[in-house]
């Protein structure tokens, strides 16, 4: 596998593109990547060399362009050149061992005394890259940092959050792992081997600063359009919200340690789909169960209008497709999937199935016919009479039967704010104008949807606590709701 210098962004967001010019008769770093990859595939192991030699003239800050150039030089039996190449790669950030250990295009580089260094000094290496990210994601909060170290899962939380918004947003992360670990991915608490992963949870200065360096200044007008990422090369999940966003970003944290394990990349709507399902979950006995969501009602709406795109389709659509056209629909239908074989009780034989099969059918749609026992085209019929029996969740303040009669608007991350009080509310919620809402009944509530999403499975007169701030002081109260 070669490394490509585009960061494979798994991004949250809602719909918007960034495109970058290079000045008049430059090659794009994506031509000569394909060029230089499909070069090593022909055995053309100098025509290789050379075109990753123009790829770090153009990225030299990228550990890619040199770990591909070891590749091509190891090829070619240039041991001390492979060296050198890969030394420069580890320098400026690179951290699979796994992928050194097992790259067919390093069996030279691996017969040298540097190889066996290497793996006996990989794990002081680790450490040197954790306080290198740490100091530098550090720079996205200007103000109190609130710092967390995860030692068994190796994460690094740095929060502009307050003490106690911080803590929770770790114990989510933590239950996720657990939930993560126990239905998919057996290879999540096999770290030994694996780098540290910096979560960012930056104010929106810092965020917006790093919006601006990872996707360019076109981005400039859209921040709030943009949820966050996890840039998996450079091991760092950065999240403007410490809800769907964080849980979804976090899934490829576990995904891509597995797939790295493996030494797979999985299909876009596999990925995608394993990330969109935890977006939106209840707790059951203090485990997560994922729901029927937003994105559910956007797949049953598209299956109404006979518009729902056939799985084979969606599974064989590229990652940069998967992003680009109708992206909303895209996470929709393949999030609702991975729901369907949850409900099911086959989501975790789907994925192992999947990773036994994955050479010879990367797409999954194999994957889905042996576990469900059909031909797709069966499949397809029973999945869309079952979004046919799925209810339409709630959306907006007039699906509701039950509010909290007050007026709110979307948060800075944390919860939702309070701009209106009208009638006796201030004294009937103990809310006051700028009150942050963080949960219902202990239910998180980080954004509208999640809060309206949650307000949607009670009625009339019953009394939920609603848990919510001013500042960094938190307060319970408990509020009667009313129709509305």
């Amino acid at each position: 596998m070669k490394y490509s210098y585009f960061p494979y962004f798994l991004v949250l967001c809602l719909c918007f593109s960034i495109s970058r010019s290079f000045a008049l008769g430059e090659p794009k770093p994506s031509v000569l990547e394909s060029a230089g990859i499909a070069a090593m595939g022909q055995g053309d192991y100098e025509e290789a060399e050379s075109i990753f030699r123009q790829l770090i003239e153009l990225r030299p800050d990228s550990f890619v362009g040199h770990y591909n150039l070891a590749s091509a030089l190891s090829m070619q039996g240039d041991g001390k050149g492979a060296v050198d190449a890969l030394s420069v790669s580890i320098t400026l950030g690179f951290s699979d061992i796994r992928q050194i250990k097992r790259d067919p295009d390093l069996t030279t580089l691996r017969t040298m005394p540097f190889f066996d260094e290497l793996v006996a000094n990989w794990q002081a290496l680790l450490q040197v890259r954790r306080q290198n990210d740490l100091d530098s994601i550090k720079g996205l909060i200007r103000k109190k940092i609130e710092l967390r170290t995860d030692e068994e899962l190796k994460f690094e939380l740095v929060s502009a959050h307050d003490q106690i918004a911080t803590d929770q947003a770790q114990d989510e992360l933590v239950l996720l792992a657990g939930w993560a670990n126990r239905v998919l991915f057996s290879g999540v608490d096999s770290l030994e081997d694996q780098p540290w992963i910096m979560v960012a949870l930056p104010d929106r200065a810092g965020f917006a600063k790093w919006a601006i360096k990872v996707f360019g200044p076109g981005v400039r007008g859209n921040i709030s359009s943009v949820g966050g990422a996890y840039e998996h090369q450079k091991r760092r999940l950065v999240a403007q919200d410490l809800g769907a966003t964080l849980r979804h970003e976090f899934v490829h944290v576990l995904h891509w340690r597995d797939m790295n394990r493996i030494g797979q990349v999985h299909a876009p709507w596999i990925q995608e789909g394993l990330a969109s399902l935890v977006e939106d979950y209840d707790l059951k006995d203090g485990q997560v169960v994922p729901v029927a969501s937003w994105r559910t009602n956007i797949i049953k709406r598209t299956n109404d209008r006979h518009r729902l795109v056939s799985i084979e389709e969606l599974a064989n659509t590229p990652m940069n497709a998967f992003t680009a056209k109708r992206p909303l629909a895209k996470y929709a239908h393949a999030r609702t999937i991975m729901l369907y074989l949850l409900d099911q009780r086959k989501l975790g034989a789907f994925y192992r199935t999947y990773t036994r099969q994955y050479r010879t059918d990367p797409s999954g749609i194999s994957a889905l016919e042996t576990v469900l026992g059909k031909e797709l085209e069966e499949i397809e019929q029973d999945f869309e009479t079952w979004i046919d029996q799925l209810e339409m969740v709630p959306e907006t303040g007039s699906d509701l039967n039950a509010t909290l009669g007050i007026e709110i608007e979307n948060g800075t991350g944390d919860g939702v704010v309070v701009r209106g009080l009208p009638g006796n509310a201030r004294s009937r919620t103990k809310l006051r104008i700028g009150s942050v809402i963080t949960a219902i009944d202990g239910k998180p509530t980080r954004d509208l949807f999640e809060l309206i999403r949650i307000l949607g499975q009670y009625q009339p007169g019953q009394t939920v606590t609603i848990h919510h701030r001013r500042g960094t002081v938190h307060k319970i109260s408990k509020v009667k709701l009313l129709q509305r």
